[in-house]
């Protein structure tokens, strides 16, 4: 069978997003000898990626982000000159618009990332049923596919698990030497994250945490990377805290990774996650993990030998976990060194590229059947 032509969209290509990550690992993998993969934005791409999908022989589209019908014209027009087979869309915009930029030769389907619902509210709910009815979801953890499936659904429903390159043979992590740079010691205890600054990433449960933690741990450091639309105000809640100057915030950082090596924990403190691409990157870096167990992070982390579990938005049992981490050097070591492994072989990205081809492939006998129907479209 041969491999598709595809075209994956997202609503941006931003450097720390986990979906353009994804994105670009499935590039790197990709037999772009076979066919052409191209990967869409709503929005602006930014110049890191841009680099980085060229390095790959990937073709990148903007379509701008100005309501549904304007990007879905300028979709369709790509899908006709490039002879799209298929468009893979990761949002309920990026679906809708693809759906209605699609022709009878091109299949559409949903790969679905999220735990908190990316269809949300009654409207949107049942537009995405009824346009789904027949369409494949693609889903990365049994833990989405129970949030997002539906009865009614008669189309395919698969699970593919997120590959992560291994960046350690080619980029290895700072040392300790490396914080002073920060304003950090190189005695300090550090806990640091990596996210977009949204609600549900719950970087104030870090803050609680740190707040509670401060006196009686006197070289805590926490340490944020990324950006996002609750930057400054959580940059604001965090100077009104004791032990503020302990607090960095790092901002989006090409080099996020390697940055991992000047923290002796990552936290994941968010209320709802799938497959964390940046949880599986502090696996493979072999840092001591510790999260909530919301959403599919219990996938990842198995309690106590890959990494600790507090329970979800419970401020104490989070600040519990990092004062165990602190004080016993012995289990962070144990806990990075299982982690890594564990990483290494169940997040594969060759595996993951494997997996998805796979999953592509076995849509084109749909795709002409489609085509016959003249049913592909809204």
């Amino acid at each position: 069978m041969r491999t598709p032509k595809v075209l994956m969209l997202h609503r941006d290509l931003s450097l720390q997003g986990g979906v353009p990550r994804v994105f670009l690992t499935f590039a790197r993998h990709y037999d772009h000898r076979v066919s052409q993969l191209h990967v869409g934005s709503f929005q602006p791409i930014a110049p890191e990626m841009s680099e980085a999908f060229a390095q790959t022989g990937t073709t990148l589209h903007e379509l701008g982000d100005t309501g549904y019908m304007k990007p879905a014209l300028a979709l369709h027009k790509i899908i006709k000159e490039h002879s799209i087979d298929m468009v893979v869309a990761t949002s309920l915009k990026a679906y809708l618009v693809a759906k209605l930029a699609s022709n009878p030769a091109c299949r559409v389907l949903f790969w679905i990332h999220a735990i908190p619902l990316v269809i949300s509210g009654p409207m949107k709910v049942a537009a995405f049923r009824w346009a789904a009815r027949h369409d494949t979801l693609i889903f990365i953890a049994k833990t989405v596919q129970r949030v997002h499936g539906y009865p009614g659904h008669k189309g395919r429903e698969v699970i593919v698990l997120n590959g992560v390159d291994d960046s350690l043979p080619t980029a290895p992590l700072y040392d300790h030497s490396q914080r002073e740079a920060l304003g950090i010691p190189r005695s300090a205890f550090v806990v640091g994250y990596t996210a977009e600054f949204i609600a549900w990433k719950q970087h104030k449960m870090l803050l609680a945490a740190f707040s509670q933690l401060a006196k009686d741990l006197p070289d805590l450091h926490l340490v944020f990377i990324g950006t996002g639309e609750l930057w400054e105000s959580t940059q604001a809640q965090a100077r009104a805290i004791p032990g503020a100057e302990r607090i960095h915030f790092l901002g989006p950082r090409p080099d996020a990774k390697r940055l991992l090596g000047i923290m002796d924990v990552y936290a994941q403190p968010s209320n709802g996650e799938g497959i964390s691409i940046a949880v599986i990157e502090a696996m493979l870096a072999q840092r001591a993990i510790v999260v909530s167990d919301a959403g599919a992070l219990p996938e990842i982390i198995d309690n106590g030998s890959t990494g600790l579990m507090f329970r979800v938005e419970d401020v104490a049992d989070l600040a519990g976990k990092i004062v165990a981490l602190a004080q016993d050097p012995e289990m962070r070591r144990s806990l990075g060194e299982r982690a890594r492994q564990v990483a290494l072989t169940r997040f594969s990205p060759k595996n993951f590229t494997e997996r998805l081809t796979e999953v592509l492939e076995g849509e084109l006998p749909a795709s002409r059947a489609a085509s016959a129907a003249g049913n592909g479209s809204l």
